[in-house]
């Protein structure tokens, strides 16, 4: 039988990086969705300060589950 897949979009942010923000979406996400395949970036961006420092990394990610085969009895 071939596999079904469905794409959610999410977003997070981290005051660390942008790799760090990825993690920390797909991290939140295996919480409660099983069989994450891939992962897409779909948009970056943040906030800065006066001076021009990064202080909020931002990210939106399409993300890439397998979806379960229902059970009939």
């Amino acid at each position: 039988m071939s596999q079904i897949t469905k794409t959610v979009r999410l977003s997070g942010s981290s005051a660390d990086s942008i790799e760090d923000a990825v993690r920390t979406v797909l991290a939140r996400a295996a919480v409660t969705i099983d069989e994450i395949v891939r992962f897409d970036l779909v948009r970056t961006g943040g906030t800065v300060d006066a001076s021009g420092v990064p202080t909020a990394f931002e990210v939106v990610v399409d993300i890439t589950f397998v979806v379960k085969e229902s059970v009939h009895g």
